[in-house]
Protein backbone atom coordinates (compact mmCIF):
# COMPACT_ATOMS: atom_id res chain seq x y z
CA UNK A 1 0.00 0.00 0.00
CA UNK A 2 1.93 3.21 -1.07
CA UNK A 3 2.84 5.77 1.57
CA UNK A 4 1.45 8.44 -1.14
CA UNK A 5 -1.99 7.82 0.20
CA UNK A 6 -3.45 9.53 3.15
CA UNK A 7 -3.83 7.30 6.45
CA UNK A 8 -7.13 6.79 8.25
CA UNK A 9 -6.08 7.15 11.60
CA UNK A 10 -7.51 5.65 14.19
CA UNK A 11 -6.93 8.25 16.81
CA UNK A 12 -4.55 11.72 16.04
CA UNK A 13 -1.34 12.03 16.81
CA UNK A 14 -1.98 14.66 18.82
CA UNK A 15 -3.89 12.97 21.56
CA UNK A 16 -1.88 13.08 24.67
CA UNK A 17 -1.59 8.93 25.34
CA UNK A 18 -0.10 8.66 21.78
CA UNK A 19 3.22 9.64 23.01
CA UNK A 20 2.85 7.34 26.08
CA UNK A 21 4.23 4.22 23.96
CA UNK A 22 6.86 6.33 22.25
CA UNK A 23 9.59 4.33 24.55
CA UNK A 24 7.51 1.27 24.75
CA UNK A 25 7.92 0.84 21.15
CA UNK A 26 11.14 2.65 20.77
CA UNK A 27 12.25 -0.47 23.27
CA UNK A 28 11.03 -2.66 20.35
CA UNK A 29 12.41 -1.66 17.39
CA UNK A 30 15.84 -2.85 18.86
CA UNK A 31 17.23 -5.50 17.13
CA UNK A 32 17.13 -8.35 19.65
CA UNK A 33 13.44 -7.65 20.21
CA UNK A 34 11.00 -10.12 18.98
CA UNK A 35 8.12 -10.21 21.01
CA UNK A 36 6.85 -7.62 23.23
CA UNK A 37 5.40 -8.57 25.95
CA UNK A 38 2.15 -7.11 28.00
CA UNK A 39 1.25 -7.69 31.85
CA UNK A 40 -2.63 -7.97 32.32
CA UNK A 41 -3.49 -8.07 36.35
CA UNK A 42 -6.93 -9.93 37.29
CA UNK A 43 -8.39 -6.85 38.56
CA UNK A 44 -8.29 -5.69 35.27
CA UNK A 45 -9.29 -8.66 33.67
CA UNK A 46 -12.72 -8.93 35.98
CA UNK A 47 -13.24 -5.03 34.69
CA UNK A 48 -13.15 -5.93 31.22
CA UNK A 49 -10.02 -3.29 31.20
CA UNK A 50 -9.04 -3.58 27.65
CA UNK A 51 -8.16 0.37 26.92
CA UNK A 52 -4.23 0.16 27.21
CA UNK A 53 -3.71 -2.84 24.25
CA UNK A 54 -6.24 -0.87 22.49
CA UNK A 55 -3.84 2.32 22.68
CA UNK A 56 -1.05 0.89 22.04
CA UNK A 57 -2.31 0.06 18.50
CA UNK A 58 -3.59 2.99 18.08
CA UNK A 59 -0.03 4.28 18.98
CA UNK A 60 1.75 2.04 16.50
CA UNK A 61 -0.39 2.92 13.71
CA UNK A 62 1.81 6.41 13.68
CA UNK A 63 5.20 4.31 13.59
CA UNK A 64 4.23 2.04 10.83
CA UNK A 65 7.71 1.09 9.94
CA UNK A 66 6.62 -1.42 13.03
CA UNK A 67 3.63 -2.95 11.91
CA UNK A 68 4.92 -5.28 10.23
CA UNK A 69 7.35 -6.17 13.28
CA UNK A 70 4.82 -7.03 15.72
CA UNK A 71 2.33 -8.78 13.49
CA UNK A 72 1.87 -11.80 16.17
CA UNK A 73 4.17 -11.27 18.11
CA UNK A 74 2.07 -9.57 20.77
CA UNK A 75 2.20 -11.98 24.24
CA UNK A 76 0.00 -11.15 26.85
CA UNK A 77 1.17 -12.75 30.71
CA UNK A 78 -1.46 -12.17 33.53
CA UNK A 79 -0.46 -11.53 37.15
CA UNK A 80 -2.77 -12.07 40.19
CA UNK A 81 -1.41 -8.51 41.74
CA UNK A 82 -0.17 -5.93 39.29
CA UNK A 83 3.70 -5.38 38.74
CA UNK A 84 3.72 -8.35 41.34
CA UNK A 85 5.96 -10.43 38.05
CA UNK A 86 4.06 -13.70 38.80
CA UNK A 87 2.61 -15.19 35.99
CA UNK A 88 -0.50 -17.16 36.04
CA UNK A 89 -0.13 -20.57 34.02
CA UNK A 90 -1.88 -20.74 30.66
CA UNK A 91 -3.19 -24.02 32.14
CA UNK A 92 -5.14 -21.59 34.28
CA UNK A 93 -6.21 -18.87 31.96
CA UNK A 94 -7.37 -20.71 29.08
CA UNK A 95 -9.78 -22.63 31.40
CA UNK A 96 -11.50 -19.65 32.89
CA UNK A 97 -14.26 -17.72 31.00
CA UNK A 98 -12.96 -14.83 32.77
CA UNK A 99 -10.26 -14.97 30.30
CA UNK A 100 -12.32 -15.81 27.14
CA UNK A 101 -14.47 -12.69 28.14
CA UNK A 102 -11.53 -10.63 28.51
CA UNK A 103 -10.27 -11.38 25.29
CA UNK A 104 -13.30 -11.03 23.36
CA UNK A 105 -13.13 -7.31 25.16
CA UNK A 106 -10.53 -6.96 22.72
CA UNK A 107 -12.61 -7.37 19.64
CA UNK A 108 -13.78 -4.20 20.36
CA UNK A 109 -10.70 -3.62 18.17
CA UNK A 110 -10.85 -6.13 15.59
CA UNK A 111 -7.39 -5.86 14.22
CA UNK A 112 -6.44 -6.89 17.79
CA UNK A 113 -6.15 -10.45 16.00
CA UNK A 114 -2.96 -9.52 13.76
CA UNK A 115 -1.09 -8.82 16.68
CA UNK A 116 -1.95 -11.79 19.17
CA UNK A 117 1.35 -14.66 19.65
CA UNK A 118 -1.39 -17.06 20.85
CA UNK A 119 -3.47 -18.97 18.70
CA UNK A 120 -5.76 -19.61 21.34
CA UNK A 121 -5.74 -16.17 22.30
CA UNK A 122 -7.10 -15.52 18.73
CA UNK A 123 -9.98 -17.62 19.38
CA UNK A 124 -10.71 -16.36 22.30
CA UNK A 125 -10.97 -12.92 20.47
CA UNK A 126 -13.40 -14.07 18.27
CA UNK A 127 -16.04 -16.09 20.48
CA UNK A 128 -15.16 -16.34 23.56
CA UNK A 129 -17.76 -14.98 24.77
CA UNK A 130 -19.79 -17.84 22.94
CA UNK A 131 -17.22 -20.05 24.48
CA UNK A 132 -17.72 -18.84 27.75
CA UNK A 133 -21.84 -19.31 27.37
CA UNK A 134 -20.85 -22.92 26.34
CA UNK A 135 -22.91 -22.13 23.02
CA UNK A 136 -19.65 -24.30 21.15
CA UNK A 137 -18.68 -27.60 21.80
CA UNK A 138 -15.39 -29.09 21.15
CA UNK A 139 -14.19 -31.60 18.89
CA UNK A 140 -10.76 -33.70 18.91
CA UNK A 141 -8.19 -32.30 16.69
CA UNK A 142 -4.64 -33.77 15.47
CA UNK A 143 -2.80 -32.54 18.19
CA UNK A 144 -4.75 -33.50 21.22
CA UNK A 145 -6.23 -30.47 22.02
CA UNK A 146 -9.97 -29.42 21.52
CA UNK A 147 -10.95 -27.52 19.34
CA UNK A 148 -14.64 -25.15 18.90
CA UNK A 149 -16.69 -26.53 16.06
CA UNK A 150 -18.45 -23.74 14.77
CA UNK A 151 -22.01 -24.09 13.12
CA UNK A 152 -25.05 -22.23 12.53
CA UNK A 153 -25.84 -18.74 14.13
CA UNK A 154 -22.31 -18.92 15.86
CA UNK A 155 -20.49 -19.32 12.84
CA UNK A 156 -22.53 -16.75 10.91
CA UNK A 157 -21.57 -14.08 13.87
CA UNK A 158 -17.51 -15.59 13.93
CA UNK A 159 -17.40 -14.86 9.80
CA UNK A 160 -18.70 -11.36 10.54
CA UNK A 161 -16.19 -10.77 13.21
CA UNK A 162 -13.38 -12.19 11.47
CA UNK A 163 -14.61 -10.11 8.54
CA UNK A 164 -14.17 -6.77 10.43
CA UNK A 165 -11.24 -8.16 11.73
CA UNK A 166 -9.48 -8.34 8.43
CA UNK A 167 -11.41 -5.07 6.68
CA UNK A 168 -10.07 -2.97 9.90
CA UNK A 169 -5.88 -4.33 9.30
CA UNK A 170 -6.72 -3.34 5.84
CA UNK A 171 -7.76 0.40 6.97
CA UNK A 172 -5.41 0.49 9.22
CA UNK A 173 -2.37 0.03 7.16
CA UNK A 174 -3.83 2.42 4.57
CA UNK A 175 -1.51 4.62 3.46
CA UNK A 176 1.15 3.19 5.67
CA UNK A 177 3.26 1.63 2.98
CA UNK A 178 2.92 -1.53 4.14
CA UNK A 179 0.42 -4.37 2.58
CA UNK A 180 -0.82 -6.69 5.08
CA UNK A 181 -2.59 -8.78 2.31
CA UNK A 182 -0.39 -11.82 3.13
CA UNK A 183 -0.84 -11.85 7.10
CA UNK A 184 -4.55 -11.84 6.55
CA UNK A 185 -4.51 -14.51 3.79
CA UNK A 186 -2.72 -16.67 6.55
CA UNK A 187 -5.42 -16.04 8.85
CA UNK A 188 -8.08 -17.19 6.61
CA UNK A 189 -5.90 -19.96 5.90
CA UNK A 190 -5.69 -21.22 9.32
CA UNK A 191 -9.25 -20.69 10.30
CA UNK A 192 -10.60 -22.22 7.55
CA UNK A 193 -13.50 -20.29 7.16
CA UNK A 194 -15.51 -19.02 4.33
CA UNK A 195 -14.65 -15.93 3.85
CA UNK A 196 -12.19 -15.00 1.13
CA UNK A 197 -9.88 -11.98 1.36
CA UNK A 198 -11.53 -10.99 -2.39
CA UNK A 199 -14.70 -10.27 -0.35
CA UNK A 200 -12.99 -8.14 2.80
CA UNK A 201 -10.95 -6.10 0.02
CA UNK A 202 -13.44 -5.41 -2.36
CA UNK A 203 -15.59 -3.87 0.64
CA UNK A 204 -12.06 -2.13 1.75
CA UNK A 205 -12.09 -0.06 -1.88
CA UNK A 206 -15.56 0.90 -1.79
CA UNK A 207 -15.20 2.12 1.74
CA UNK A 208 -11.97 4.18 1.22
CA UNK A 209 -13.74 5.74 -1.89
CA UNK A 210 -16.63 6.70 0.01
CA UNK A 211 -14.07 7.90 2.49
CA UNK A 212 -13.99 6.90 6.41
CA UNK A 213 -13.07 8.74 9.83
CA UNK A 214 -13.03 7.55 13.28
CA UNK A 215 -13.68 10.15 15.94
CA UNK A 216 -13.27 7.19 18.80
CA UNK A 217 -9.80 7.19 20.97
CA UNK A 218 -10.21 4.27 22.80
CA UNK A 219 -13.53 1.88 24.39
CA UNK A 220 -13.02 0.85 27.69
Amino acid sequence: MSKNEKPVFLSPASEPFIREYDETLRRFAEKDMHTLVVTVDTDSVYAGDVAMLQQLLMALQHQPHLIEKLLFCLDIKFTLIENSGIHIPESYWKTDAAYYRWFHRLSASPLMLFFLNDEDARFYLLAGDMLADNLLHLVPSEKGKGMACLEGDELVEVLHRLFAACWMMLIYCHGSGFNPEPYIQSILADLGLPLTFEQVYEKYLADIKAGITFRATSIV
